[in-house]
């Protein structure tokens, strides 16, 4: 008799299996025109490699008021266990929670209702964001001599999505949709998705859109990540208008305003909406778990040249955090040598202040908020 594989081993084979036949899948359909990495030596796009990817994308959700900042002291091992579990027995957890209830929480809201609403970032972040990024990632990797760059850039996703779900679930033990459906459903269809050169098209072209995430830092003396945050900017322009855009800001915040673009490329846009400002879980009953987001009033004022960021400044309400202001690589140069600096006040007074090199996570000094 066939020894049975462990539980881990299968599910670890299970997903290298998909990532693999993904590849295959989406591998023939790239085209050889760059949409979204340009490789600019200024601003955001100074800053995108594959480690401040999985450091803004995995480590997102610690913008919450709820969530602290403190990775060293995270127990990765016992919620990795979790995650591993609920994703290899979805069928098991549906048939819990209720396929209904899936289907009106995480992919269509049939039936409108506010406090249901984790449909919104996964189209946001794991559709839209996660297609771009994985588009973004592979032509970082063909730009820097990797081979097979579609495959590094779809181990990637799987790495920083997985570990993004493993953050997310932060000590909870029961059964819980939402990486059944980031997992399994909008990660893998992002990438397809983005695979035609007629989707990259519209959303390089004609919606610009451009990561402008934060420069993540370790602080000090706290020993805790932060200026951590996966960011994206859309900007649609007016057909009215050759200057003017539709702008919107999207991540943990959702901004919307206009956009001014001047002959030499260079934008100024502003946008204002609501972040969230914590999320709590709600168990709905014995077998439901639903999250309810706590919002604040937002707003920011941005500054880029070709849709890489050079500046932002964003207040974001009654926070801890009140304000955040982030100047990327490309202002301040001391010879070769351009860091990118960032700034965070708090709402008891507190400051931290950071510096980012190109390769490596920055240092915070201060305050933490955690």
């Amino acid at each position: 008799m066939r020894k049975k594989l462990p539980f881990f081993q299968r599910t670890s084979l299970t997903a290298c299996g998909a990532i693999v036949a993904l590849w295959f899948v989406v591998t023939d359909a790239c085209a050889q025109e760059i949409y979204f990495y340009k490789g600019r030596v200024y601003g955001s796009e100074t800053l995108y490699n594959p480690m401040t990817l999985i450091l803004n994308g995995s480590f997102d959700v610690l913008q919450h008021d709820n969530n602290s900042r403190d990775i060293v002291g995270y127990n990765f091992a016992s919620n990795t266990k979790f995650l591993f579990r609920t994703l290899g027995n979805p069928v098991g957890v549906l048939s819990r929670t209720g396929w209904d209830n899936f289907f009106q929480d995480e992919i269509f809201p049939y039936r409108l209702n506010a406090k249901r609403g984790n449909w919104w970032p996964n189209y946001q972040l794991h559709l839209i964001g996660g297609g771009m990024s994985y588009v973004a990632m592979s032509e970082w990797y063909e730009q820097h001599d990797v081979p097979e760059p579609q495959l590094c850039s779809i181990a990637t996703m799987a790495f920083y999505h997985l570990l993004n779900e493993v953050v997310e679930l932060n000590g909870y033990q029961g059964d819980i949709q939402d990486p059944i459906a980031d997992i399994y459903i909008f990660d893998p269809v992002g990438i397809i998705l983005f695979s035609f050169g007629s989707v990259k098209e519209f959303f390089s072209k004609t919606m610009n859109l451009a990561d402008w995430s934060l420069q993540p830092s370790i602080g000090l003396p706290s020993r805790t990540l932060e200026n951590s945050g996966q960011y994206f900017s859309i900007k649609w322009k007016f057909p009215f208008s050759e200057r003017w855009h539709l702008f919107y800001y999207f991540g943990m915040a959702g901004l919307a305003g206009v956009s001014y673009k001047d002959e030499t490329g260079a934008s100024i846009s502003f946008g204002a909406g609501l972040r969230a400002k914590a999320i709590r879980r709600l168990v709905v009953d014995e077998s439901r778990l639903a999250h309810e987001a706590d919002l604040s009033f937002s707003a920011g004022l941005f500054y880029d040249i070709d849709n890489s960021l050079i500046a932002s400044i964003v207040v974001k309400g009654w926070m801890k955090e009140l304000l955040n202001i982030n100047v990327y690589p490309g202002v301040l140069r001391i010879g070769s040598f351009s860091p990118g600096l960032w700034l965070n006040v708090l709402q008891d007074g507190g400051v931290m202040v950071g510096a980012i090199t190109r390769w490596a996570p920055g240092v915070g000094l201060g305050k933490s908020n955690n």
